[in-house]
């Protein structure tokens, strides 16, 4: 029922039972002079405890005794109880610990416990609205300069608040600048050096390296996974921007073809929906089965928008889609596709949209309002609200963005749900879940298609993957 530490003595190979707290424990990081390890807990196993029950655990090594670090930050005093920890890391001196709460629909925070004798204070860092809080999470060696990677309008870097220590923190500093996307990344212990995951629109993640202590010092390549990019013609990558109707400045990936030039004509044209919904598409070179690099080498054009709730374009942008899912996001994309159309660049009658997981349930709405689509293939996603409340292995979820539980908002579940606006769906689909996804139940697709196949004659197709989880790899 319960996980436990052990250690292993990589001389003798004799094992050791550390700490065995009666909870599962999904996360630890032993201090570095390993006189306490800190343990994210859930009281089970089932991910559900782990929105609104998990908990960070601190175990004296020397004691054996475990305490509870206070929680009324990250639960009673946030916009939701329903925060997932994550990231946890230990100072250099083993004196502060540092971690991450993530929300559904609500920006990520840093909290930091320090340790001043046997007395631990908690509390949250101050961030920049417009930078999104992301995980790893890694102290500056010797130092108290606390890093992680900062989500900013489409670009991923590592970034470190200065002197995190005594309640107070300093100013922010930028240690990959540029239209990076930076995934991962790790300091050497003694020469504070800095490895980094990183692609860019050039290339797909590599290795990367940099000395943080010489300004303006650029990164080196120490890999090459796919050299058979370097053969290939690569799609043009920009940034794409346009006003919602509401006057909003709403911005997306855009993919041409290589050699396609302006005024040339209007090109079939796909929107890829990103999923999350509180992620965003990235400015990078991304291959994968949603189109990315794919359609632009085909001749298409390919649009990627962050749309309303995407993170990175500051706090007020990413909620207000809070209440407003099937409705907000759909006039963002729309909008996009009009931009587009007017630019010259996308072609009215040749258009097509997919997604998958939130954009499947994006996908799914963005049918029911419009029949300008000439087809669309929707992954994994959501139809109906309650039933997602109700079946999916984090509720929390749902509960945030409908502000509240489907007997409190009946009619909120109802409007953002596209299941009863299936009468009006046009457009040839095809439909792809996993069997045994736990995140959106293949009832949603099997639902779909009953409604489109069944009772509005639309052209239909569902692929149901045999033992395929969410994302499509074989479920546990």
């Amino acid at each position: 029922k319960y996980t436990e530490i052990w250690k292993l003595n990589l001389e003798n190979w004799r094992e050791e039972k550390v700490v065995a707290p009666l909870r599962v424990i999904t996360e630890f990081h032993v201090a570095p002079d390993e006189s306490r390890i800190a343990m994210i807990t859930t009281p089970d196993d089932r991910l559900i405890t782990k929105e609104g029950q998990s908990r960070v655990d601190i175990f004296d090594v020397k004691t054996g005794e475990i305490t509870t670090l206070p929680d009324t930050l990250y639960r009673a005093q946030a916009p939701s109880p329903y925060g997932w920890l994550e990231n946890l890391a230990w100072s250099s001196d083993g004196q502060a610990l540092a971690w991450t709460v993530d929300f559904d629909g609500y920006p990520g925070e840093i909290l930091v416990a320090e340790w001043k004798g046997a007395t631990v204070t908690v509390r949250m860092l101050k961030r920049p609205d417009e930078i999104h809080v992301a995980g790893p999470l890694h102290w500056l060696p010797g130092t108290s300069d606390l890093c992680f990677i900062g989500q900013q309008r489409a670009r991923k870097r590592v970034e470190c608040i200065a002197n995190v220590r005594d309640g107070g923190q300093g100013d922010l500093r930028m240690l990959t600048p540029g239209d990076v996307v930076v995934d991962r990344f790790a300091f050497a212990a003694a020469s504070k050096q800095l490895a980094y995951l990183m692609s860019d629109t050039e290339h797909t993640p590599d290795v990367f390296w940099l000395d943080p202590s010489k300004p303006d010092a650029a990164g080196v390549r120490l890999t090459n996974v796919n050299p058979q990019i370097d053969t290939w013609k690569l799609p043009q990558i920009s940034l794409f921007t346009w006003k919602a109707p509401d006057g909003a400045e709403v911005e997306g990936i855009l993919e041409l073809p290589p050699d396609y030039k302006a005024g040339q004509g209007p090109l079939p044209t796909v929107i890829e929906v990103h999923g999350g919904p509180t992620d965003a598409t990235w400015f990078h070179l991304r291959y994968w089965i949603y189109g990315r690099t794919l359609f632009a080498a085909r001749g298409y054009a390919l649009l990627s928008p962050n749309y309303r709730g995407s993170v990175g374009y500051g706090d007020r942008f990413l909620m207000q889609l809070i209440g407003h899912e099937n409705e907000i996001e759909l006039q963002d994309i729309l909008s996009g596709v009009d931009a587009l159309v007017a630019k010259g660049i996308a072609d009215p009658d040749k258009l097509g949209v997919m997604g998958w997981s939130n954009g499947g349930f994006v996908t799914n709405g963005l049918i029911t309002a419009t029949q300008r689509f000439k087809a669309t293939s929707t992954g994994a996603g959501v139809v109906d609200q309650f039933m997602q409340w109700g079946l999916e292995d984090t509720p929390g979820h749902v509960i945030n963005y409908m502000r509240g539980l489907p007997w409190e908002r009946a009619e909120a579940y109802m409007k953002a749900s596209p299941a009863y606006k299936l009468g009006a769906v046009t457009t040839p689909t095809i439909i792809h879940v996993g069997e045994e996804d736990t995140r959106v139940p293949a009832a949603h697709s099997r639902s779909l298609y009953r409604g489109l196949k069944e009772y509005t004659q639309v052209p239909t197709i569902l692929l149901v993957y045999p033992g395929a989880g969410h994302g499509l790899a074989i479920a546990d």
